[in-house]
């Protein structure tokens, strides 16, 4: 589908942060984390926007954006800090756009663990985490009874899929996707499937 999305301008801290919004029927909103700054990530990233069709498909509300000091965000970057920050003000922006609706939260590498960070103070409806570098760190402990679907490639060095696999529970969905690596090159589609099973969870 054609992501139909307009220019939002998002503040944390007193920066201002480029954005997109795509407006859904209300009944769910999604803020969507983006990879790494410094290493290229940005909020135009292809999975990125494979989390955002997907999800916009299914009627939900997605915002996603550029963290401080990337793209035409104001600030510089803070090393996960000021990223947290950011994270959580799309959220509270998500809920004034949209009276209150139970938000979703998804990240991608750097920002799956931001997405991890604040998943304990935000009061989310789900947590997706995709392709959590669990190589270079862990997971900060997880709400009690919050929906998480975490899930790599099996071909990832950086999100090893037994690292993946072993976080499995009756509270997390882990997903390991055959061929896949750390880019989801190719991977894509069954990524946006994962994502669409787990809105639908969200709406049960």
């Amino acid at each position: 589908m054609t992501l139909e999305e307009r220019g939002f301008e998002l503040m944390s801290d007193g920066l201002r942060l480029e954005a997109r919004l795509h407006e859904g029927d209300g009944r769910l909103a999604a803020a969507v984390l983006h990879p790494h700054p410094q290493y290229g990530g940005d909020m135009d990233n292809h999975v990125v926007m494979a989390v955002c069709e997907a999800l916009a498909e299914a009627g939900v509300t997605t915002l996603r954006f550029n963290f401080r000091g990337t793209g035409a965000s104001e600030g510089s970057y803070d090393d996960g800090r000021g990223e947290a920050c950011d994270a959580r003000a799309a959220i509270v922006a998500l809920r004034a756009l949209t009276s209150d609706a139970p938000v979703l939260l998804a990240g991608y590498s750097f920002g799956a663990m931001v997405a991890a960070a604040v998943a304990t103070d935000s009061e989310l409806a789900g947590l997706a985490l995709i392709s959590p570098p669990l190589s270079m760190a862990g997971l900060p402990a997880l709400p009690e009874k919050l929906p998480v679907l975490v899930m790599a490639g099996d071909r990832d060095a950086i999100s090893p899929a037994r690292e993946v696999l072993a976080l499995a529970s009756d509270q997390v969905r882990a997903v390991a996707v055959p061929g896949a690596d750390h880019g989801w090159w190719p991977g894509i589609d069954a990524l946006k499937a994962e994502m669409l099973a787990f809105e639908r969870r969200m709406a049960l």
